[in-house]
């Protein structure tokens, strides 16, 4: 049971998207929003993995992956959210479509819940706690991997995203469609949850 725990704890996380869409409104640019914060926490635990991994170098190249990821990372979720801002940005009322980026600070802060944001933070915490330390993945793991782990992770699975919210915005965003969204990310982060544990931890984190 321990070894599925965050794996319950992710499928958890994902479940509060489905609240923001019955209870809080949530169009697609909000649900792909809280998914964009949710690649800033995974870079956050890369950058963590990083510097568990580099702890084996010596002082000057365990700085530089970090430090690298941290800009190569930045300016991938930049591109990230100008990508979202170009294919969502005509179709959100609150902003009209001439809205500048600054112009969704107040619409983020008004209609993202932070309880989801937090329960994915905690969500891949805990799986950083038990898989990467309490497994001992680390072990297995060299910067050079760790480096490239939160893109293998997102890539797929944000691009699936980011074109399927844009067909439904073509289809008028029916409330089934931003459900199938919600179940599509969830389906998605599991697989790819199993498979790099599976890598990472050898037969012990099958069940993962």
């Amino acid at each position: 049971m321990k070894g599925r725990f965050s794996l319950l704890l992710l499928v958890g996380a994902n479940l509060l998207p489905l609240a923001g869409v019955f209870l809080w409104d949530w169009d697609v640019f909000l649900l792909l929003l809280l998914f964009w914060c949710e690649n800033v926490i995974i870079g956050l635990f890369g950058i963590a993995r990083l510097v568990v991994a580099a702890e084996r170098d010596t002082l000057v190249t365990g700085l530089f992956h970090p430090l690298f990821f941290l800009l190569h990372y930045g300016g991938f979720m930049y591109g990230h959210f100008m990508v979202l801002f170009g294919m969502y940005s005509g179709h959100i009322e609150e902003v009209g479509a001439n809205a500048t980026p600054a112009d969704f600070y107040t619409l983020v802060v008004e209609n993202l819940n932070w309880v989801a944001i937090a329960a994915l933070f905690i969500s891949h915490g805990w799986s950083f706690v038990e898989n990467f330390m309490g497994r001992s993945e680390y072990e297995r793991l060299s910067p050079m991997q760790a480096m490239g782990l939160p893109y293998k992770r997102m890539v797929i699975t944000h691009v699936a995203l980011i074109f399927g919210g844009f067909f439904l915005i073509k289809q008028g965003q029916p409330l089934a469609g931003l459900v199938l969204l919600v179940v599509l990310k969830i389906a998605l982060d599991v697989t790819f949850h199993r498979r790099e544990h599976r890598n990472l931890g050898g037969a012990a984190a099958a069940v993962e």
